[in-house]
């Protein structure tokens, strides 16, 4: 590999290592925001029901030859739109090959849980 192989090389590893980082603090009950990557909108929420590090298990047709998602988490209950909630872009520092990753803050939770209540006309007790 040539220069750029090698650099490309170390974003990769160094950016996995963020990644598994933070997926192993991925806990049941955590909540879930879904982004569409690089647009800022807000499509889906999820209550995490168990994580799993790595499986292998085909999800979408094409993962005949290879799985192409391996990082699953299994999910209680999620509320997905067609149409966003709302847009609130989530720098995602933790990217690598398809996977992103990032942990919000607090202020950036409690205001996109708002726009979904308001949306749904519901109230979620989050505590």
């Amino acid at each position: 590999m040539g220069f750029l192989g090698q650099r490309y090389r170390t974003k990769v590893s160094k950016n996995w290592r963020a990644f598994i980082r933070l997926y192993n603090k991925i806990k049941p009950f955590d909540i879930v925001i879904f982004q569409i990557a690089g647009t800022g909108k807000i499509h889906g929420i999820g209550i995490v029901k168990e994580t799993y590090f790595d499986d292998q298990t085909p999800v979408w047709p094409n993962e005949r030859e290879r799985v192409l998602f391996p990082w699953k988490v299994a999910f209680s209950n999620i509320i997905y739109s067609e149409k966003p909630f709302t847009s609130h872009y989530i720098r995602i520092e933790n990217y690598v090959d398809g996977y992103g990753i990032e942990e919000l803050s607090e202020h950036e939770f409690r205001r996109i849980i708002h726009e979904v209540q308001k949306q749904l006309n519901v109230e979620f007790n989050l505590g």
